[in-house]
């Protein structure tokens, strides 16, 4: 088997995997665990109780995927063992996945801190500069992911999160309605889970456990 044919193993086996919407799900409950520091920040509540359920949300997120896939993707996708080299990148891609997880994580605190400071770093990237940044630092790997796995929906993510980040800019600085942070982060949120649930769903459907055919075929 020539490395052409092993390369199109691994993208195949990584497409598998992802084709659970597992990942789409756990950007959906980061960000409305977004909203929901926002909505504590917008009351007064200290930062690190908005922090805190941002952090809370997180762990939620990674504990109902990880339930997912364990019981319902791996099952279906199977195993693939690679060579020594492969799993080294395979280890580097999740190590990517993970950064970009945290990347997240901290660029929605740096945000809600931000609209509480007028002075220093924070303050000086409010509005645009912000938008600018976050954008960059998330599309940069998230398109690396998006081509690197064949999957273009890393970047449909990648997309909501700087798509946010402007609408918010310009809410900022021309008026916008009460707590909109909490509506622009509860609407992205929701619609990743809607994505991510009804690609789970569609996947269960369509590809079946293999236990259950081999159950079938023993019946018949």
């Amino acid at each position: 088997m020539n490395e052409l044919d092993l390369r199109t193993i691994e993208r195949r086996s990584w497409r598998a995997a992802l084709r659970g919407g597992l990942t789409e799900i756990l950007f959906g409950t980061l960000m409305l665990g977004g909203a929901a520091s926002y909505v504590l920040s917008d009351f007064g509540a200290p930062s690190i109780a908005s922090t805190g359920a941002l952090l809370a949300a997180c762990v939620l997120g990674v504990l109902l995927t990880h339930v997912l896939r364990q019981r319902h993707v791996a099952p279906r996708v199977g195993r693939a063992k690679f060579s020594a080299a492969r799993r080294r990148r395979l280890r580097r891609m999740r190590v990517l996945l993970a950064a970009c997880v945290v990347v997240t994580i901290g660029l929605v605190v740096a945000t809600a801190l931000a609209g509480r400071a007028d002075t220093g770093v924070l303050g000086v990237l409010r509005g645009y500069r912000m938008a600018a940044v976050v954008s960059t630092v998330v599309l940069v790997p998230l398109g690396v992911l998006a081509l690197f796995l064949d999957h273009p929906r890393f970047l449909l993510l990648g997309g909501l999160i700087a798509a946010a980040e402007f609408v918010l800019a310009t809410l900022d600085r021309y008026g916008g309605p009460p707590h909109d942070r909490v509506l622009v982060y509860g609407v992205i949120g929701g619609v990743s889970l809607a994505i991510g649930f009804a690609t789970f769903a569609r996947f269960v459907r369509r590809v079946p456990r293999p236990d259950r055919e081999m159950s079938n075929d023993a019946g018949s």
